[in-house]
């Protein structure tokens, strides 16, 4: 709840500072403990990164009401069923539908065309059959050498984990403020048209009744009694 908080605290910028930094020591020390009770954990320190094929990172739209979490990529969904564990950092936005112009959910990736694996017993070549990956991505150490893949360490992986936690919460933050104002703005406009039907009903009532809300307010049997009279001595003068 701290990370909600401080949309609405824009002041004290090292302590906010300070706030998020144990946050995301707090988030990676998670992290660590994963898979300690009794589930095999791969090497933490072997994440590599690979090329996306064009359109491999193309998430599914959902409409901005649906409360279930985004659709994989092609290229995610390909890697978890090869049995590779993979991170690609996304954002998410609202945009119109260019079609029917409705609110709709699109997640984009943040590095556009590359993706992170996890790759502990180093299967290179295995993960680079996977569809929707490209190449994996090489350097040299010395002139005349062979490219060797290039490793990321933990840390740097974590750390943009937590990025995207973060901003996501923002983003889910803005959903709910967004979308309890619609239910507002729905309920004014209920009030609104109730309102007009009570005074369309007060007009088109006839005038021997009383209606609306001058029924309601004269409580005493007697004074409704008495404005009943007067108006019909009115109606028949009239």
């Amino acid at each position: 709840m701290q990370t909600l908080n401080r949309a609405f605290n824009p002041c004290k910028e090292d302590q906010l500072a300070k706030e998020t930094r144990a946050e995301e020591l707090r988030f990676r020390k998670v992290r660590q403990d994963e898979g300690k009770a009794g589930e095999w954990k791969p090497a933490a320190d072997l994440w590599f990164a690979v090329k996306a094929a064009p359109g491999s990172q193309r998430s599914p739209s959902a409409p901005v009401s649906d409360d279930r979490p985004p659709c994989l990529s092609l290229i995610e969904r390909n890697l978890s069923n090869a049995g590779f564990e993979s991170f690609m950092p996304t954002y998410r936005i609202v945009v119109k539908h260019h079609r029917n112009k409705k609110l709709i959910e699109r997640r984009f990736p943040i590095f556009t065309g590359y993706v992170f694996v996890n790759l502990p017993t180093q299967r290179f070549v295995s993960v680079e059959a996977v569809e929707g990956v490209g190449k994996l991505l090489k350097y040299r150490r010395a002139y005349g050498d062979a490219p060797e893949p290039f490793s990321f360490p933990q840390e740097v992986i974590d750390r943009l984990r937590y990025m995207v936690w973060e901003e996501d919460q923002k983003y889910l933050l803005e959903k709910a403020l967004r979308m309890r104002q619609e239910e507002v703005d729905r309920e004014m406009v209920e009030i609104k048209k109730a309102a007009l039907r009570a005074s369309r009903k007060i007009r088109n009532a006839p005038y021997s009744e009383l209606a609306g809300g001058l029924n309601r307010s004269l409580r005493a049997p007697s004074s409704r009694a008495l404005v009943m009279q007067t108006m019909d001595q009115l109606l028949k003068l009239g």
